[in-house]
């Protein structure tokens, strides 16, 4: 009888959903990764959205490669805003 309870506590838990962002903490946020990593280019920065993955909800840097930006400068973006987020 002890599973069932317990099966339910686990398929509550896997029901969680994160929030994005306020849009002022996003462009903090990228702001600063952008400095940080000195990517070259620009990058088109796409915000998170309510996720049942922490991931999902965190917002995401794209590069605009025919403005300078490279697909190496926006996963070095992304992992520090994955890294910095809060």
């Amino acid at each position: 009888m002890r599973f069932i309870p317990l099966m339910s506590l686990a398929i509550l838990a896997g029901c969680e959903t994160y929030r994005p962002l306020p849009a002022a903490e996003v462009e903090a946020l990228v702001d600063d990764c952008l400095e940080e990593t000195q990517a070259p280019g620009t990058y088109s920065v796409f915000p998170g959205s309510a996720s049942s993955n922490p991931e999902g909800a965190l917002p995401r840097a794209s590069a605009v490669t025919n403005l300078g930006g490279t697909q190496a400068g926006a996963d070095a973006v992304n992992a520090c805003i994955r890294r910095r987020a809060p």
